[in-house]
């Protein structure tokens, strides 16, 4: 089922922009160092470049200290996707071997897991996430993706647990189980190839989660700190110029739109591919 559900959205127009615009970012993050056109930190003239409107030798202005706008949404990409990836991939590896564990062995593994989940789930994230990084103080951004990817499994466990048990009853598994392939060979050769899609959904929902988490966490001064930039401090910067400073909100405000948006159609788009193939099984 995964092969023709990837090769189906492949197809899909809204697909192909959505996972276009998500490249383009990622390598302009990956390119920082050589797209930026100033150093991220630098202060030149902190009095003359001073919240310098957008021009020609500063196209998104500068901001309160005189630095680079570009610049810092630059490197702030660096830093805002790297912990938002490794977050997402975090979370989605902890899900996935969690809700396999729960499918393969069902009886009170699975009651266990199950129970842990629904109540975990109906916690809200964020309020959590502030209130341990508020309890542990100032975080490097390792420990901030091992935070937030830590607090994010919980619904992809639940869906791959879903996948799992659905296909646990079909007749290849169980033609695999009586010839006595070893359960960790049913899950690695039939059950994550066909969890697959709905674990590439989980992922992306999962980074449109993350991104604007961390954002709200350096906005408010609970993730990363300055002089790193990061997205949500580089809009930190210009909450106090909402009308003389607009480039300072509206960059880091478009820049998380676009990425967050990206990342649901793409995962929209999966869904609608998956249940096409379903529909036509």
């Amino acid at each position: 089922m995964a092969a023709p559900t990837f090769q189906r959205l492949h197809r899909d127009r809204a697909a192909q922009i959505a996972g276009g615009v998500l490249a383009v970012v990622a390598l302009a993050a990956l390119l920082a160092p050589w797209l930026a056109p100033f150093d991220p930190t630098a202060q030149p003239d902190p009095v003359g470049l001073r919240l310098a409107a957008p021009s020609i030798a500063h196209p998104l202005g500068t901001d309160p200290f005189s630095r680079d706008v570009l610049s810092r949404m630059l490197h702030g990409a660096r830093v805002s996707l790297g912990v938002a990836a490794g977050a997402m991939l975090l979370s989605v590896t902890l899900g996935t071997a969690l809700g396999a564990l729960a499918a393969m062995r069902g009886g009170w593994v699975d009651s266990l897991v199950s129970g842990v989940v629904d109540v975990l789930i109906a916690m809200p994230r964020l309020l959590v996430v502030i209130a341990l990084v508020a309890t542990f103080g100032t975080l490097s951004p390792w420990w901030l993706v091992a935070l937030i990817g830590g607090s994010g499994w919980l619904t992809t466990a639940r869906i791959v647990r879903a996948e799992m048990r659905d296909h646990l009853q079909r007749e290849y598994v169980i033609a695999a189980r009586a010839l006595g392939a070893a359960p960790w060979r049913i899950v690695w050769r039939h059950l994550l190839p066909a969890a697959a899609p709905q674990m590439a959904v989980a992922a992306a929902l999962a980074l449109a989660a993350v991104i604007p988490l961390e954002a709200a966490l350096s906005f408010v001064g609970l993730g990363i700190q300055p002089p790193l930039p990061s997205w949500g401090n580089v809009l930190l910067d210009g909450t106090d110029y909402l009308t003389s400073a607009w480039w300072l909100v509206l960059a880091p405000v478009g820049a998380v739109t676009l990425t967050v948006g990206s990342a649901l159609v793409l995962a929209d788009r999966l869904r609608a591919a998956i249940a096409s193939e379903a529909r036509e099984q």
